[in-house]
């Protein structure tokens, strides 16, 4: 009995692909987690017990503010032509239109 052409490509191609994917073994066994798709528990750990994450002015989150002097502020500031607004300038500063 003989073996056909397309059979015995067919056996070297799929020796190749094993051949290939066996170099993935040892790099998957290296791996710093418990399994594959352990994803990144270790720097979720390292966050949980870290004793301060935040400094305390992160734990502040009243921003004092007047929304209507800022709306008026904006207004202004949209309104061409008002000459509270300094526009121009050898600043640099864009000119409202």
């Amino acid at each position: 009995m003989s073996i056909r052409k397309s059979d015995f490509l067919k056996g070297i191609a799929g020796l190749t692909v094993a051949f290939l994917l066996s170099g993935c073994a040892d790099y998957m066994s290296r791996r710093d987690s418990v399994t594959a798709g352990a994803g990144n528990a270790v720097d979720a750990n390292v966050g949980i017990h870290t004793i301060q994450p935040f400094p305390v002015a992160a734990e502040h989150t009243y921003l004092p503010g007047n929304g209507k002097a800022v709306a008026n502020a904006e207004k202004r500031y949209l309104t061409p032509g008002d000459p509270d607004v300094v526009t121009g300038g050898s600043s640099g500063s864009a000119e409202v239109q």
